[in-house]
């Protein structure tokens, strides 16, 4: 990096509207703001997945939907790091990233709190029929609504597939309602860790065996891919509700909507699909036992701010030479490329200084 040579960060188009407009009030760029030596710009196009000469200029990309695959970083050399807005990064090659030396970091401690909420909102809302008697009261069908009884959370058992901290999360704020049994399968967490944060290990098919809410709060990944499918739904109980906040693929979506057009299960709320947006002819929008929401459900004033702010300080650290937090293909952290890179913003950041 030469002397006269910024230091810039890209922001993907997608935090605009139409009119070139931040979407959200504050993703914490007050933070960049000022900084000497540092540019920041939001980059002048979306598109689905980003193209080398879109972001070969930049040194970090603080990046929400875009995809970003080996093709993206073809000639791509100054690129350090990609912030992720959020805990998933199944939208990125981390084997190119890594073998291009780019540390890919995401923002665990921003998502955390309003996913969990959203969770503990989707257990409400089957609990007590929420949508289905919305719908009935408009309809003019007031009686029949009073009749549509509900089924508290209050002494059933929960159980989550994957037990990272937003499960633990949604854990936390369920036992307000005096849940029987908390459940958890997750083969990278020991049964120990398990028990000490109040969930009982169980394998994944006595999960969905006893479980009257199933949550899935697991990563996508090649394992999980179409984990859930026809064989552990026929396992639920007729009265047992399903909860997807994590990842679409993670559930076989035509074995699921069976089980709900069957009536095999109670219902089902789902933020995340095979394929998003939720395409317009999807059956899921004809069935009444299921709530559909836009891969948006814990999208807050206060989710993007802190993911923002947890984004820029980790640009700010790679100005400064050092490594992100939370960075997720930790194997960059000791490749010389990716040290050599940090060395010269060390360097670069001593002569803006002085």
């Amino acid at each position: 990096m030469s002397q006269a040579t910024h230091f810039r960060v890209g922001l993907s188009a997608d935090f605009l509207d139409e009119r070139r407009q931040l979407l959200f009030p504050d993703i914490g760029l007050a933070s960049l703001q000022g900084q000497p030596g540092l540019e920041y710009e939001f980059l002048g196009d979306y598109r689905p997945e980003y193209t080398p000469e879109l972001i070969s200029d930049y040194d970090v990309l603080i990046s929400l939907k875009p995809r970003i695959t080996a093709n993206s970083l073809q000639g791509v050399e100054r690129l350090c790091a990609i912030g992720r807005c959020g805990v998933g990064y199944d939208n990125v090659d981390l084997v190119a990233c890594t073998e291009h030396d780019i540390a890919v970091y995401i923002t665990p401690q921003g998502v955390v709190r309003p996913i969990g909420e959203s969770i503990v909102l989707f257990v409400l809302a089957l609990s007590h029929n929420l949508v289905r008697k919305d719908r009935m009261v408009r309809e003019g069908r007031w009686v029949e609504s009073t009749r549509a009884l509900g089924r508290e959370p209050r002494d059933r058992v929960i159980g989550s597939v994957g037990f990272g901290n937003i499960a633990r999360e949604a854990f936390r704020l369920l036992r307000a309602f005096g849940v029987a049994r908390l459940l958890a399968f997750d083969p990278y967490v020991s049964p120990a860790v398990l028990r000490e944060s109040g969930a009982e290990p169980v394998s994944l098919v006595d999960l969905f065996r006893q479980s009257d809410y199933v949550l899935i709060n697991c990563p996508l990944t090649p394992e999980t891919r179409r984990l859930v499918g026809s064989e552990l739904l026929a396992m639920m109980k007729p009265t047992a509700f399903l909860i997807n906040t994590s990842r679409g693929p993670i559930v076989d979506e035509a074995a699921l909507i069976t089980a709900l057009e069957d009536r095999k299960i109670a219902g089902a709320a789902l933020d995340v699909f095979e394929t998003e947006p939720l395409p317009a002819g999807s059956p899921l929008t004809k069935l009444d036992n299921v709530i559909l929401t836009s891969h948006s459900i814990g999208w807050t004033e206060e989710l993007f701010r802190d993911m923002g702010r947890i984004d820029c300080e980790g640009a700010l650290a790679v100005m400064r030479g050092d490594a992100p937090a939370n960075v997720v293909n930790r194997e960059v952290l000791q490749r010389a490329g990716f040290r050599r890179k940090l060395e010269q913003y060390r360097e670069h950041a001593a002569r803006v200084r002085t």
